[in-house]
């Protein structure tokens, strides 16, 4: 759909911002909860939160992320997203290196 690489290249930062937050974990996990990052990104309503899912599914496809839920999808909310490396290794050269 029109829209979702975009709302990829939006989603892969936020990710990005959230992983150097939490201290840059070594496996380049992230639990995402989907509603608070359809608000941040703008997506409102069920529209949104399909957008959003629409968003990582278009980057694990790339290969860009691996998604992990801890139950079905929508379960809980969460899923925990790996980074895949070239994201994190762009990431510490962008912003240097972490203290971990």
């Amino acid at each position: 759909m029109e829209g979702d690489g975009e709302n990829a290249q939006r989603l892969e930062m936020l990710l990005v911002l959230q992983w150097l937050d939490e201290g840059r974990s070594p496996e380049g996990d992230v639990m995402l909860s989907i509603s608070t990052a359809a608000a941040e990104l703008g997506l409102q309503g069920p529209a949104g939160l399909l957008a959003l899912m629409r968003a990582l599914g278009v980057l694990e496809d790339q290969g860009r992320v691996g998604v992990q839920w801890p139950g079905r999808p929508f379960d809980s909310g969460e899923a925990r997203v790996l980074l895949c490396t070239d994201i994190t290794r762009d990431a510490d050269r962008l912003f240097g290196a972490g203290s971990s």
